[in-house]
């Protein structure tokens, strides 16, 4: 009893130091401060056409080559803060890399505060919070944005008590991560004017590292790396080829942790998007592309298409120093008509070109203007036919093994007709498989395949 009473002494004595330590410490006065949105707006291109501010005081200039903080909008009194990246000497398009509030922008003379007690608070003109680091009392001493891209809250000791690269949006910088057991995915936005989460995402889960396209609170697969127990951790990151040579080429990678005992990394479904995966250590990582020169300042970002791009900046060109220097779907990796966007909302891809749109009256020449048929009303009556493509592909495809099976066309086309959601379906003729499609997208040309699409429309 008595060794007990002594230990609950101990840790109670513990833990007020502790409470005590961490009270202590505080931001001093002379580096605290309150930026208001509001001025003139900075004279570079920027992308997305945004208008911008750039957040500056007397203390912090919250510039790091290439980095910067800033407020900007692309519609009118709606503003986002942010990280950009990029040289406005450059004459360059210059990046948005990283957003706080994307999907809560705030107005005019919003307010960006660093108090004393550690917290890092972005409040709307009203006063209503919108976004704050919740590090309030919690040993917070000092805020800077480091060279890398990386925003840091840190403690007396130098330890990092947050950071930006905990929170990705759609965007990640060389070294920063996705985590199983943290923020474990990418969103896209909406689009270049519309900066809200958009519909695709990148997402790190024990089934792999995958990309879905949320239809309707349906998540369908559409590309990454979907094997089991892929990674708990993935890094973004740019390795010298040879390390012993000052102008040696890089590799853009993804580094793939594993925290326990790595599992079975057998690929699902058929491997026909599958890529490169080679063990380094205890690890792996999957190669992405090379470019020939300092890939450091790269990134990598989930588009409002739903393409997961790498741009890598090149200072000794004269003109859009942002490369791109990987994409997910390319000629180069994986076939670019596989991207359900490719051809908007609806179309058929054949060589990376959109060259049809299928109608009840046959294959018409596709234009942005192609749309899918309209919805057939969901009730008991309502009247509607299917029309045949002969030799396409869904996005769905490989990563569904063709759908359930086998059964026959007629099975098939029973099981969408029951389906309201249905849209469609793709019949294997070759293994009698049925791939019922709740979306439709961008169909895929393939001349050496048996499948026959079959599209539902309201007669």
């Amino acid at each position: 009893m008595a060794s007990q009473l002594s230990s609950l002494f101990f840790q109670f004595i513990f833990i007020s130091v502790f409470a005590f330590a961490t009270t202590l410490a505080k931001v001093p006065a002379n580096e605290t401060f309150e930026f208001i949105n509001q001025g003139e707006f900075g004279d570079r291109i920027i992308e997305y056409d945004a208008s911008y501010r750039v957040i500056r005081n007397d203390v912090y200039t919250f510039y790091t080559y290439p980095f910067r903080l800033c407020f900007y909008n692309t519609t009118p009194d709606a503003y986002i803060f942010a990280m950009r990246a990029g040289i406005p000497n450059d004459e360059s398009l210059m990046r948005w890399v990283w957003d706080a509030n994307r999907n809560d922008p705030v107005h005019e003379n919003a307010t960006l505060k660093f108090g004393e007690d550690g917290n890092f608070v972005l409040a709307d003109a009203d006063g209503r919070v919108v976004w704050q680091t919740n590090t309030a009392n919690k040993g917070v001493t000092g805020i800077r944005l480091l060279p890398n891209g990386n925003l840091v809250l840190f403690g007396k000791n130098g330890k990092f008590i947050w950071q930006s690269f905990d929170y990705p949006t759609d965007t990640l910088l060389v070294g920063q991560s996705v985590k199983i057991n943290g923020r474990n995915k990418l969103v896209s936005r909406k689009s270049d004017l519309d900066g809200s989460d958009g519909p695709y995402s990148l997402i790190l889960n024990h089934n792999g590292f995958i990309m879905y396209l949320n239809n309707l609170g349906q998540q369908l697969i559409f590309g990454g790396w979907p094997t089991k127990d892929f990674a708990d951790i993935v890094t973004f990151a740019a390795e010298p080829v040879d390390v012993n040579e000052t102008n040696t080429p890089y590799e853009l990678v993804l580094s793939l942790t594993h925290l326990q005992a790595q599992q079975s990394t057998s690929p699902a479904g058929n491997g026909r998007r599958l890529l490169q995966v080679r063990p380094i250590g205890g690890g792996s990582t999957i190669n992405l592309n090379k470019v020939n020169y300092n890939g450091t300042y790269s990134f990598l970002r989930l588009g409002s298409d739903g393409n997961l791009r790498a741009f890598t900046y090149f200072p000794p060109a004269s003109y859009l120093k942002w490369e791109e220097s990987f994409a997910f779907f390319s000629s180069y990796f994986i076939r670019e008509c596989a991207l359900p966007s490719k051809c908007g909302t609806y179309g058929l891809c054949d060589k990376r070109m959109c060259v049809a749109c299928p109608s009840p009256n046959g294959l018409l020449g596709w234009s942005e203007s192609c749309k899918p048929p309209k919805p057939v009303p969901c009730r008991a009556g309502a009247k509607f036919d299917y029309y045949k493509i002969v030799g396409v592909e869904h996005f769905l495809n490989p990563y569904l093994d063709d759908g359930e099976g086998p059964m026959k066309v007629e099975q098939c086309r029973d099981k969408c007709s029951k389906d309201c959601k249905c849209k469609g379906f793709i019949y294997k003729e070759d293994t009698s498989r049925c791939l019922t499609a709740p979306v439709l997208g961008t169909l895929i040309k393939d001349v050496n395949t048996t499948s026959v699409g079959y599209i539902k429309y309201s007669k």
